[in-house]
Order: structure tokens, then C-alpha cells, then sequence
């Protein structure tokens, strides 16, 4: 009854907005209350169905600011067409090239453009979040954001959604300006591919948002942010192979490459497009991946939901 006085008292425009009630549930469920159990759960499923309209409202205000800058948009992709360009002509010195411990690097134009589009991801995935809190905060509208009845979760997907469209876009250029003009050729699973690029971006996404709770926290700079971005590109095999690490640098620096998931799903990528492979040849990077997973997602949900409420406690979510 308590329950119930306390949901009257609300304005009505306010009970629309939020999940259902009490009473909202015992109507959806016959009439009756219904135990703990079935309350819960029609909760989560009244949330899911309200995720896609909540992404898209995101995806939609962020889509009208990046059109504002028709500009930059056409200056991103001659950049895109000039990096491809300048790669194609640094692939020719390597000519020829057969090292036979680097026989996945025969070609290596496909190497670099493959590296360039998928270190793209990367780099939206544990950048995309705290790139968006910070701009919430320097906009003022980051309380207001997280004031609403949306959950943690919905709240990060939405908020990266826009950049991972974008970034899908650009990062297809990559491939497609290397098959239309340069001739390069992928003879692998897409479908296989794809699964390594999203599983290895959600691992990243990961770190993105304990980066997001740093930013939240202390409104500075993170150093997941700087540490990831450069050891990725570095030492996770985007430029050149993990292995010239190890048998240049010796094999106490070699081994870095392993603490990046970068590194596990760049050459799970590069083995199904390039090299041919299938998935029972790419079991071990895969299960690697799902294992940084299943740490790093319920621990940085975690992290980011105490992030929250520290800073709605102490008031700081407006400053920057």
C-alpha cells in the first residue's frame, strides 16, 4: 500500500516516463500482483523494449551535430583515400620480402589497411564513453542525462552509439579503397571477422568505460586512455609483427603484446581475411578474448556505477 500511495503521489507526465509502477505490473500481469519474480522481469522487458527508442534519440542528436560539419566530413574521407594512397606506395619497398618468419606479412598493404580500419574500432571502443562524458560535463547536460529514468547500461550505449556508426563507415573506407584502387584482396570469412572485431571492441569498450569513470571522477585526462592508444598501435601488431618485437627488442618487451586484447583480436582478423583460416584455427585468440570479457565487464560496470554515484552524491556531475 505504501507502494501504491507513493506512485499517486507522482505528476503524471512523470509515471509515463518511468518504468511501470506496481500497478502498471499487476495489470500487465492479469490483474494480480504477481510475486517479486514476475515484477522484476516484466521490468526488464518493458526496459528492452524502450532501448531501441532510447539509442536512437541519442544516435539521432548526435547525427544532427556531426551534419553541421559537412566539411570535415569530406576532409575525413580524402584522408582515409591519402593514408591508403601512402601505404600502397610504402608496400612496393617491401617488394618481394621472404622472411619466412613473417609469411603472414607477404602482403603487407593488406596488413596495414586491415590494422588501420580495425585500430579504428579500437580506438572508439575505449575512447567513445569517456570522450562522451566529458562532453556531456563541458556542455552542462551530463546531470540532466543521468537524472533521467535510464540505467547505467542503456546510458553507455546509447552515449557510444553514434561513434561506432561513424567509425564503422570509416573504417570500411579502408578496405574498400584498397580493393577498388590497389587491388587488394580478402579470401576469408567476413561473417568470421566481424565476430572477432565486435567481440574485441566490446573487450575494449571495457576499458572505455573505466576510463569514462575516471573522467567522471576526476575530470581530467585518464591514463587508460593514453596507455591503451599507444600500446595498441605500438604493440599489438597494427604496423608491423608482434614477433619483430620479440626478436629485436628481446622477449621480456615482446611479451607487452600479450596484455593488449588488441593484439588477440587484430590477428584472429588477419588470419580469417587475409590468411584464409577458419574459426577451428582461430580458437585460441577467440577464447582468449572471451576471457578478458568476462572480467572486465562486470568490473568495469561496477566501476562506472560507483563512479555515478560518488559524483551524484558530492554534486559534481556539472563540473568540468
Amino acid at each position: 500500500m505504501a507502494a501504491r500511495s507513493l506512485s499517486k503521489t507522482q505528476p503524471f507526465g512523470e509515471q509515463r516516463r518511468e518504468a511501470p509502477s506496481l500497478i502498471d505490473y499487476s495489470g500487465a500481469l492479469g490483474g494480480h500482483e504477481g510475486p517479486p519474480l514476475q515484477i522484476w522481469v516484466y521490468r526488464k522487458m518493458y526496459s528492452i523494449r524502450l532501448l531501441p527508442r532510447r539509442i536512437f534519440a541519442f544516435v539521432a542528436r548526435d547525427f544532427r551535430l556531426f551534419v553541421s560539419y559537412r566539411m570535415q566530413f569530406f576532409f575525413r574521407i580524402l584522408s582515409v583515400l591519402t593514408i591508403v594512397t601512402t601505404f600502397f606506395f610504402i608496400s612496393k619497398i617491401f617488394a618481394g620480402f621472404t622472411d619466412p618468419r613473417y609469411a603472414a606479412w607477404r602482403d603487407p598493404l593488406a596488413n596495414w589497411l586491415t590494422g588501420l580500419a580495425v585500430l579504428n574500432y579500437f580506438m572508439t571502443g575505449f575512447s567513445s564513453l569517456a570522450n562522451s562524458i566529458r562532453q556531456e560535463q563541458m556542455q552542462g547536460t551530463l546531470e540532466s542525462v543521468l537524472l533521467t529514468p535510464i540505467n547505467l547500461p542503456t546510458v553507455i550505449v546509447a552515449s557510444s552509439a553514434w561513434d561506432f556508426l561513424e567509425t564503422t563507415f570509416f573504417s570500411f573506407l579502408y578496405l574498400f579503397f584498397g580493393r577498388v584502387f590497389f587491388n587488394v584482396h580478402f579470401r576469408g570469412s567476413f561473417f568470421l571477422a566481424v565476430v572477432f572485431l565486435l567481440l574485441t571492441t566490446v573487450v575494449l569498450a571495457c576499458l572505455g568505460i573505466l576510463s569514462a569513470s575516471f573522467a567522471m571522477v576526476f575530470k581530467r585526462g585518464d591514463p587508460f586512455g593514453i596507455f591503451l592508444g599507444a600500446g595498441s598501435a605500438l604493440f599489438s601488431g597494427v604496423f608491423f609483427p608482434t614477433q619483430l618485437l620479440r626478436d629485436y627488442a628481446g622477449p621480456k618487451l615482446g611479451s607487452v603484446s600479450l596484455l593488449f586484447p588488441a593484439t588477440y583480436g587484430l590477428d584472429g582478423i588477419r588470419q580469417v581475411l587475409i590468411q584464409g583460416r577458419g574459426f577451428a584455427e582461430v580458437t585460441q585468440p577467440f577464447f582468449v578474448l572471451l576471457t578478458f570479457l568476462a572480467v572486465l565487464l562486470p568490473f568495469s560496470l561496477w566501476v562506472f556505477g560507483r563512479a555515478v554515484r560518488r559524483a551524484k552524491r558530492e554534486g559534481s556531475l556539472v563540473q568540468y
